[in-house]
């Protein structure tokens, strides 16, 4: 059975017609795979065919999201590089940085040679890049060198770490930008809408909208930002939030 709590003394949301869900660790059946979850899928699918509208928000690349969007017959705009760019045959591709943190990419590459490697995403990407760290048991502390050493000479560029990669982002892009731009394209409020993620890179995504939800396993610093916590690991947390909706009761 699944324990659901909330924070911040309740949820304040209209019915939801709207959900965008992070991919790895939230989509996947754990946050050590990059396997989908097939059940989580099966629920998505479900909520489309009820006229819910369902969107990936991811660090990936535009193709991958774009593909996954495709291929899973998901019915919302593609939102790809951390929010850097948006598309859907509605809106068409929307790019919203100013600046590339590709500069930055090349230079962390070439100094921590060894310690983090390069993705091969990198190569179809326009300004969000990710680098593999070659030791995972020591991802906290590469991600530390690398951010104490990006942020001060490239002060356009944000550092993240997902637990998957660490991210070189566009400091004037998050998820939660591009989901704002998103519901106001389509016509919906904040309050009609529901994110989910597992990382605490997905702070700005959850707080984006009326119902923001941390699946079991996140990051404590996402939990704590969250209206919705649902004690269900990556995809299983997906289909409990599914259930949800189809019960009516958010």
């Amino acid at each position: 059975m699944s324990f659901i709590f909330l924070n911040k003394g309740g949820v304040p949301v209209a019915r939801v017609r709207i959900i965008f869900t992070d991919l790895d660790g939230t989509l996947t059946e754990s946050r050590k795979t990059y396997r989908l979850s097939l059940e989580a899928v099966e629920a998505l699918r479900r909520l489309v065919a009820r006229g819910v509208m369902v969107s990936i928000v991811s660090s990936n690349a535009l193709p991958v999201v774009v593909g996954l969007h495709r291929y899973l017959g998901l019915n919302g705009p593609a939102i790809a590089e951390t929010g850097a760019l948006v598309y859907s045959e509605e809106l068409g591709l929307i790019e919203l940085p100013e600046r590339s943190a590709r500069e930055a990419y090349v230079d962390v590459l070439s100094r921590f040679k060894g310690l983090v490697l390069d993705s091969w995403q990198n190569r179809f990407k326009l300004y969000d890049y990710a680098l593999r760290v070659g030791d995972a048991s020591s991802g906290g502390e590469v991600y530390k060198l690398v951010k104490e050493y990006v942020e001060p000479r490239y002060p356009w560029v944000r550092v993240g770490y997902s637990k998957y990669a660490i991210h070189l982002t566009p400091r004037d892009v998050d998820k939660g930008r591009a989901v704002r731009l998103v519901l106001g394209r389509l016509g919906f409020s904040p309050e009609e809408a529901a994110a989910v993620g597992d990382s605490e890179m997905d702070g700005d995504l959850i707080q984006a909208v009326g119902l923001g939800v941390a699946t079991g396993d996140a990051d404590e610093e996402l939990k704590s930002k969250a209206r919705l916590v649902i004690n269900e690991p990556a995809g299983r947390a997906i289909v409990r939030l599914a259930e949800l909706v189809e019960e009516g009761k958010i």
